[in-house]
């Protein structure tokens, strides 16, 4: 034996499919290898290791370089150089530099004297020349090194700082391990293949060198099983079990806590009722210049009351970040689970990545880290095991009830964390698609039936504005921009629901932070809810600098698949600069704090509600009025968003800037002139300017914009409809609103006219050459509060105000709730903006001929928008419209169904329909809930059905384009005055009732309103054989259009076409003689209508004036029109004195407020005999109305409620009583009763009626 070990047989050492190498222990490996999953591209394919000899033998030669190697070690055993067990300690880190690159790694103390003597033994064994540890030379041959990872040059100094995290590190080396190539390949160049445990030598002990061969590396810490294949279907390996941590009080460190058991059908499970979750980017320092300036402020948002949550994901996370976050005791006490310990803390290591997802919560939890196809790339899954639902039973059931034979699985909540490649290219879209591919397909098999919660950075890019600029400069492809898109409805189709969405259309208790930014004129497609907003965000502007990424981006989101158990029921974002902000020792040091941005991202925060019945619940509440909603996708010629903005934009529905800031300092100086104090004197000449004013007003008067521009769905053509809250009484506003807005018409104020329309009387104004719509309502209490009227409920006795008062009211009410809950603002103003057009160029946008107006479509609309959303998320306007268009033709049943939304109406409304005379029923939102489309009737309703259907089969069409859906096919030679819609009109009857009107006033305000002489309704009930549809524009003939009307001579006409049993177009062929005779009777009957409706028209004292007006009507064949263009003129002129100072409005819109009339000297000045008595004439007591007289007896301390009763009109049994207690105020109670029936009310204790419907009672005094 001696002389076999003295004279060893030569095996060369050449082959790079062998490697003689020292493995560290798995508990070491398992630090080593999160870090080199990262930077090590050997990892994979070598386990962390040091070599001894590499290249080594060849595998036919290792059976024989093993014996010697045993041979030669056993022979040294028990003698002084016996190799033994050695220590290898590693205190330092080290690169060497490469041409393109530096390998970091972990270097041995000094040369480490045990492994170069081994070394040493081992080559002597194989017949190689020994080369001794104290040789200079052997420093250039051999470097024993632990590699972590390669990285730039730049990099270096980076992956150093965090391998040395892993410092110091030690462990006793008591075997060699063999590595062999398994099915070796050449790639590049380079051979590749995993390097396999061929077999292990032990160093001796006892005196004797064991060796064991095939061994499977899967009983040691092996790494290829993390990398996987990867691919869009998410074909990775089994996620690796990672270690929880708990931070320990007693020993103040943060230690490996044991993961909760899964529950068995008899253990138990937390009680929670609600659970928060939120998440946070919070920007990485980048690695050449890391600071750790805003830690504190970082840690202070955390912990700060919009934050606050039960479980945290956070992205972007560093070592450094990381050590101190969990060195405070504000992080410790709140969440005491984590993901990662601390990396500076002794044995933990450090994160793999230099952006990490971390995990905080309040609650134990297991959890598995899958990892994702691209480098750096993985995902945390959190398995709560004590919290969650029951499958197969309700939660009520016990561990005695189920039995001992009942098969029962608890579903605990899952968690994952995600953060998503970032970047607008192809490579980047697909490297998205792959990685939620990935984490979905994991979730859908391991977790198929588990509630799920997904937060984090998404970084898919939602601005429209952004996508289409990256496909016009070639950043992407139009293939790249579909497959961003489907990302969408591969997240709907896991019945994965947004909580922004989910909270905005479900709850009205969306906790958003008063000072994240609301959508705005210049917020685009997509922008809304942005959580990466440059245009807020220093930061963020900063890293956007300016590339495509400028615009605002929603990339952070918290998704859920509730599985019966849990609800969304509110979403809030954080880290705006106000937030964190600590206390200082100086109000500067504190404006400083507060002007600092936390990170680049907003943060999110989701409030879920733990309902174990929730599925059995969800079928008695909202989800019964919640219908599923198809998505209908639009074709490719309709698609692109950009070209849809054009053809807005032709037709003058886009706003331009300049418009924009016209109307915004038009509403401003509408403001300044209402809301100044009540001069003390009169100014000099009516030509001062009205003072502006700086202080709160004496008089405290709210005005905010309502309708179109409101909402902002408005375009160049419309009115700004403002409404004014105040303590005023009506008369006293009006009055003295008229005053100052005269006084004020040097700034370009006119005052055109006062209107009395169905919710009172309004003023209609222009300034600047802007309309506006002025309308009050007095409720003195609602002024006083108005900064926390939309956050209260409806229910509050804060709105327990008229009627009347409560119908203008609500105007902004309905819209603020609207502005809240719709997902997507700036999808449903360009959808909204086109189905207007579309209905203006069809002929039925008219609320005055039972067609649609603003209001119908937003409330059409908006339903659609909500529910598109909730089941289908992020959509575009394109699929909104063509769904819109699809829904109201053929999914809903006008007759039998009532349009509301199913998101504020959680039970069905109770509103009583009358399907004689409503046709059509769109309600309102807050009570007391009206029905819209009050003014449609039978025609106007089947002739809108008709568009829809029309539309929704052009939407068919193969290269349908927008143009054509609004304007049709284009014709050569079409009058620039005739639309397609109009002509399409007057090519589609063969009769029509024509009615000429003649207007030769100077009145623009009389000129504008001889449209109400129309009325179609009693046409309608007379003709009911006869489909009868309006064109809701002035025709009249193209000479007058284009001559110069000096003369203030008008002349244009209405027309209202005809069709037979609803049969629209067509020659009358019936040759039989009872057909003839049916026409003849029906001839003569259509000539008494007419000669009625002509009475009805000229006996109309409201709208027509002889004087000035002469109309008339006829039955007309088509061919006899003659050639006709619709008339945009302005019948008339403004003149002053169109205006009237007087309004009867107290008589019939009782106002809430405690005003007093307008003192009697005001009136004094211009009627000198009244202050002789004698000239007087006594006034008649006012009679109040019957809503006045409740409020008093419920609520004057002077009155007993309890001893006065209502007498009111019943239907059906005549004149019934009620206690005053016991009236119902609100429309939708079961037992309301309109104030109109009600006939007195009595006192009880002597039986007076203290007051009674048309006579003057005490109560009137």
């Amino acid at each position: 034996m001696a002389g076999a070990s003295s004279n060893p047989a030569r095996l060369a050492l050449g082959s790079y499919q062998t490697a003689l190498c020292v493995v560290p222990p798995a508990h070491i490996c398992r630090d080593i290898d999160r870090l080199r999953s990262s930077h090590d591209k050997a990892y994979g394919r070598w386990p962390a290791h040091v070599n001894l000899i590499y290249p080594f033998v060849t595998i036919e030669s290792l059976p024989q370089a093993v014996d010697q190697i045993r041979s030669k070690l056993n022979t040294l055993a028990d003698t002084e150089e016996d190799p033994g067990g050695f220590d290898m300690n590693f205190e330092s880190t080290d690169s060497f530099s490469h041409r393109h690159n530096n390998t970091v790694f972990l270097a041995p103390i000094g040369f480490d004297h045990g492994l170069k003597r081994l070394r040493s033994f081992v080559l002597e064994a194989l017949g190689q020349d020994a080369v001794l540890p104290s040789s200079p030379s052997d420093e250039e041959i051999y470097h024993p090194h632990l590699t972590i990872g390669q990285s730039s040059t730049e990099g270096a100094e980076y992956l150093m700082s965090k391998a040395s995290f892993l410092l110091p590190l030690k462990w006793r080396v008591e075997e060699l391990m063999i590595l062999a190539r398994e099915q070796p390949q050449i790639q590049d160049g380079t051979l590749v293949g995993e390097m396999r445990a061929w077999g292990v030598i032990s160093l001796p002990k006892h005196g004797y060198c064991e060796f064991k061969q095939s061994l499977d590396l899967r009983s040691r810490p092996r790494t290829a099983e993390a990398k996987g294949s990867g691919g869009e279907g998410g074909r990775l390996s089994a996620p690796q079990a990672e270690t929880t941590y708990r931070f320990s009080e007693l020993a103040s460190i943060w230690e490996p806590v044991r993961p909760p058991k899964p529950t068995a059908p008899d253990g138990s499970v937390q009680k929670q009722s609600t659970i928060t979750i939120s998440s946070y980017n919070v920007l990485v320092e980048p690695t050449f210049s890391p600071s750790s300036d805003r830690y504190p402020l970082l840690t202070r948002i955390l912990v700060s009351e919009p934050a606050l949550s039960d479980i945290v994901t956070l992205q972007e996370v560093s070592d450094a970040f990381l050590s101190h976050l969990l060195g405070q005791d504000s992080i410790r006490r709140r969440w005491p689970f984590v993901t990662h310990g601390p990396p500076d803390q002794e044995g933990i290591g450090p994160l793999a990545s230099l952006r990490n997802i971390v995990v905080l919560s309040r609650w134990n939890f297991r959890w598995e880290w899958l990892p994702l196809e691209r480098k750096h790339k993985g995902t945390p899954i959190l398995i709560f095991e004590d919290i969650g639902i029951w499958n197969g039973l309700p939660s009520a059931h016990t561990a005695e009830t189920r039995g001992p034979k009942t098969e029962v699985d608890f579903l605990p909540i899952v968690v994952a964390g995600v953060h998503l490649t970032s970047g607008l290219t192809d490579g980047a879209i697909a490297a998205k698609k792959s990685q939620l591919n990935a984490i979905v397909s994991y979730l859908s098999t391991a977790y198929p039936q588990n509630p799920w919660i997904i937060a984090g950075d998404f970084n898919l890019t939602t601005s429209t504005v952004t996508i289409r600029e990256a496909i016009k400069s070639k950043s992407i492809s139009p293939e790249a921009a579909n497959t961003l898109s489907s990302l969408e409805t591969l997240l709907s189709d896991a019945r994965l629901s947004d909580s922004w969405f989910v909270a905005r259309t479900e709850t009205t208790s969306t906790f958003e932070s008063s000072a994240q930014p609301k959508a705005s004129e210049d917020t685009h497609d997509g922008e809304e809810g942005a959580t990466f907003n440059p245009m807020e965000n220093a930061l963020a502007a900063e890293m956007a600098g300016s590339s495509l990424g400028n615009r605002p981006q929603r990339y952070d989101r918290i998704l859920v698949k509730g599985e019966g158990l849990l609800k969304v029921t509110g979403f809030s974002m954080f880290g705006f600069p106000k937030e964190g902000a600590g206390p200082s020792d100086s109000e500067s040091e504190d404006r400083e704090s507060q002007s600092r941005y936390g990170s680049d991202h907003w943060g999110i925060r989701a409030a879920l509600k733990i309902d174990p019945d929730l599925r059995t619940k969800q079928t008695t509440d909202i989800e019964k009025q919640l219908v599923s909603l198809e998505p209908t996708k639009a074709p490719r010629s309709l698609a692109d968003i950009a070209v849809l903005k054009s053809c807005l934009a032709k037709h003058a529905m886009l706003p331009t800037e300049s418009e924009i800031d016209l109307r915004r300092e038009v509403f401003e100086l509408l403001k300044r002139i209402l809301q100044q104090s009540p001069p003390a004197q009169e100014p000099a000449a009516v030509h001062e300017a009205p003072p502006v004013m700086t202080a709160k007003p004496a008089i405290p008067l709210v005005i905010v914009p309502v309708g179109s521009y409101g909402l902002g769905v408005w375009n160049s053509g419309s009115d700004i409809d403002c409404l004014c809250v105040g303590s005023l009484s009506s008369k006293t506003f009006l009055t003295l609103a008229r005053q100052r807005l005269r006084k004020a018409a040097d700034l370009g104020v006119k005052v055109l006219r006062t209107v009395k329309a169905a919710s009172g009387t309004m003023l209609e104004l222009e300034i600047k050459g802007v309309k506006l719509d002025l309308q009050y309502c007095p409720a003195t209490k609602i002024a006083e509060s108005w900064a926390e009227v939309n956050k209260l409920p409806p229910s509050d006795p804060l709105f327990d105000l008229s009627i009347s008062s409560l119908k203008k009211l609500n105007a902004f009410r309905d819209m603020d709730y609207l502005q809240q809950t719709i997902p997507d603002l700036a999808v449903f103003r360009l959808a909204h903006r086109f189905i207007k057009t579309w209905a203006q160029q069809r002929g039925i946008y008219s609320t005055r001929f039972g067609y649609l107006g603003g209001i119908h479509i937003t409330l059409l609309l908006s339903r659609v928008c909500k529910l598109l959303f909730r089941d289908a998320g992020a959509i575009t306007a394109a699929d909104i419209i063509c769904t819109f268009f699809k829904h109201y033709s053929k999914g809903f049943d006008w007759k039998s169904e009532m349009a509301f939304d199913p998101f504020f109406h959680t039970q069905r409304p109770r509103y009583q329909r009358s399907v004689a005379r409503e046709p059509a029923v769109i309600l309102s939102l807050h009570a007391p809930a009206i029905n819209v489309a009050h003014a449609a009737s039978s025609p106007s309703v089947r002739t809108l059905v008709e568009e829809l259907k029309r539309t929704d089969r052009l939407i068919e069409e193969e290269n349908i384009t927008w143009l054509k859906l609004i304007d049709g096919e284009e014709e050569e030679g079409l009058s620039p005055a005739l639309r397609s819609g109009a002509l399409d009109f007057l090519k589609s009857y063969n009769s029509y009732i024509k009615i000429d009107v003649q207007y030769w006033g100077t009145s623009l305000a009389k000129g504008s309103s001889i449209i109400g002489l129309i009325r179609i309704t009693d046409l309608n009930r007379k003709l009911p054989d006869i489909h009868a549809r309006i064109w809701p524009a002035r025709f009249t003939h193209t000479d007058n259009i284009s001559s110069n009307d000096d003369g203030m001579d008008y002349h244009g006409c209405y027309l209202i076409g005809l069709a037979k049993g609803g049969k629209v177009g067509g020659n009358d062929t019936s040759t039989s003689e009872a057909d003839r005779s049916a026409k003849r009777l029906a001839q003569e009957a259509l000539r008494l209508a007419l000669e009625g409706f002509t009475e009805m028209i000229r006996g109309d004292e409201k709208y027509y004036d002889a004087r000035t007006t002469w109309v008339e009507v006829s039955h007309t064949k088509q061919t006899d029109l003659g050639g006709l263009g619709l008339d945009r003129r302005d019948w008339g002129t403004f003149a002053i004195n169109d205006d009237s100072d007087t309004t009867s409005e107290d008589d019939n819109d009782a106002d809430d407020t405690n005003e007093p009339e307008l003192p009697a000297k005001s009136k004094s000045k211009s009627n000198p005999k009244s202050k002789n008595p004698a000239h007087s004439t006594p006034k008649p007591h006012k009679l109040r109305p019957a809503h006045e007289i409740l409020h008093r007896l419920l609520w004057d301390p002077a009155m007993d409620a309890s001893d006065h009763v209502v007498g009111y009109e019943d239907r059906f049994v005549g004149t019934r009583e009620i206690p005053v207690e016991r009236w119902k105020t609100e429309s939708t109670d079961e037992e309301f009763i309109p104030m109109h029936r009600v006939m007195y009310f009595r006192r009880k204790s002597d039986g007076v009626k203290v007051w009674e419907r048309g006579k003057v009672g005490s109560m009137d005094a």
